[in-house]
């Protein structure tokens, strides 16, 4: 466990770094320590929203001022996707919808490529326009002017931004089109700290929960606040690829995955229900697929040896729902695009809430009894869905209405750039306090050194942290040696 005095420090540090690099004009040097600085709060999660940060990355814009007022198009919108990833998260959602709105500029990088087929059959369907920054051989500052040049040739209307929460990038490039598109902020990332609070015109949240943080602890508007739920992209079509091991003598698999972060801390309590599941359930196998640190499932293997499987993510991750007893939901921190895919498959995505977090995935939730305020309950609801065959077919019905429609999901973005949020917010007071405490407890002082260490950014780092890099660098060295 790191303590918060550590960060902090670390953080004051890194302030004092970036505003001697703009005193010096050496944008790309701050930029290179602002994305580090972004990255160790979103790891660390100690705020959501850091106002140093936002005044320097448009101090930054400012002095990089390159546009003249621009000319909206009304029938172009640009998508600018940071992750660049084909199925995963929300992209190919939005730009299906976006497409049979206006027409759809979207924006990635080109080591991104090869990674993106059904975007690219969407946007080349509809008569879109792809376009690539180089990342790998450009600046930071020369990735923000290549982004920009592309505003000034295209005249969008109305800018999507959709990346991760430390991009340098897309967060400048808004601050400098300020006025002159209409800028949408998507949350995806709505439980944790992120870059770009300040430079948006429309903050797109998908449930209540990512609303109400947005309020309270980032200080955006309500008057900017929309609400628009999501759907996960699934492609029914793949075949199932069977299980990665034998099921013998009618034995019932449970399912688990994600990033096996999400599954430290929590007094260890998630481990503590596995063990407990298959201590009593003799007919039970329990599958994890993720990456991350096993360390945990190992010691269970040893314990339950031929019931504990541990595998990679698999792309027929809906399939493969279908043919389990339920998913566990990860604790301390949830998996909420798995609660839609267990759903849709048929499945109870059973969760122990560790706070409001857990909220606002399904609709409906609180009514569908998915969460559960403590192990009791939630053993009574695993008993039932392992022991009770009519009650198992019931639930699979119940939940596969709990998802909105693709259809629905374009109609309410249509009204949301009409400046109509036809959905409703429930505002209420949260505390995220033992939330986010979780996230220092998982990580140490060495993993906030190792956080400091990337390619791109080492040299300026080494100049303000020259034992934390050489702490990094023996952490990374030990980790890979593993």
């Amino acid at each position: 466990m790191v303590k918060k005095e550590y960060v902090l420090h670390i953080v004051d540090k890194l302030k004092c770094g970036i505003k001697s690099e703009i005193k010096k004009k050496n944008y790309e040097a701050a930029l290179e320590l602002i994305l580090n600085c972004a990255n160790i709060l979103y790891q660390t999660n100690l705020y959501y929203v850091d106002e140093d940060l936002e005044g320097y990355l448009k101090e930054i814009a400012n002095k990089m001022e390159i546009l003249s007022p621009i000319e909206k198009k009304t029938d172009v919108i640009f998508f600018y996707d940071g992750f660049g990833l084909n199925s995963r998260g929300l992209a190919q959602i939005y730009i299906k919808a976006l497409c049979q709105i206006k027409k759809v500029i979207y924006i990635t990088y080109e080591d991104c490529k090869e990674n993106i087929p059904d975007i690219q059959n969407i946007i080349n369907k509809n008569d879109g326009r792809i376009l690539y920054i180089n990342r790998s051989q450009k600046k930071y500052t020369e990735q923000i002017l290549q982004l920009c040049s592309f505003a000034s040739e295209f005249k969008p209307h109305d800018f999507f931004f959709y990346s991760f929460p430390n991009d340098v990038v897309g967060v400048t490039s808004l601050n400098i089109l300020e006025g002159k598109v209409t800028r949408y902020q998507i949350n995806l990332t709505d439980h944790a700290f992120w870059l770009g609070a300040r430079c948006i015109d429309k903050c797109i949240e998908f449930r209540d929960y990512g609303a109400n943080v947005s309020v309270k602890y980032r200080g955006i508007s309500k008057n900017i606040i929309a609400k628009l739920p999501f759907y996960p992209i699934i492609n029914k079509d793949i075949p199932f690829q069977g299980f990665p091991f034998r099921i013998v003598n009618g034995q019932k698999v449970v399912f688990s995955g994600g990033a096996l972060y999400k599954t430290f801390g929590g007094k260890n309590k998630y481990y503590d229900i596995i063990d407990n599941i298959l201590k009593k359930y003799k007919e039970v196998v329990f599958w994890y697929a993720g990456g991350g640190d096993d360390s945990k499932l190992k010691e269970l293997m040893k314990k339950y040896p031929g019931r504990i499987f541990h595998t990679l993510e698999r792309n027929d991750l809906f399939q493969t729902l279908q043919h389990c007893r339920f998913y566990l939901n990860t604790y301390p921190i949830c998996g909420g695009l798995m609660y839609q895919y267990a759903a849709l498959a048929g499945i109870v995505p059973v969760t122990l809430r560790h706070d409001e977090d857990a909220d606002g995935y399904l609709l409906n939730q609180e009514k569908l009894v998915v969460d559960f305020e403590n192990e009791a309950d939630l053993y009574q609801e695993v008993d039932k869905l392992i022991r009770d065959d009519t009650y198992f077919y019931e639930r699979r019905n119940q939940l596969r209405c709990s998802v909105v429609s693709e259809e629905e999901f374009m109609c309410n973005l249509k009204e949301i750039m009409n400046n109509n949020d036809i959905m409703e917010i429930n505002y209420t007071d949260i505390n995220t306090d033992v939330f986010r405490s979780e996230y220092l407890n998982r990580i140490s002082q060495y993993d906030i050194d190792s956080f400091l260490i990337s390619k791109k950014t080492i040299k300026t780092i080494l100049k303000y942290f020259p034992m934390h890099v050489l702490r990094g660098i023996i952490k990374k060295l030990i980790s890979k040696c593993k």
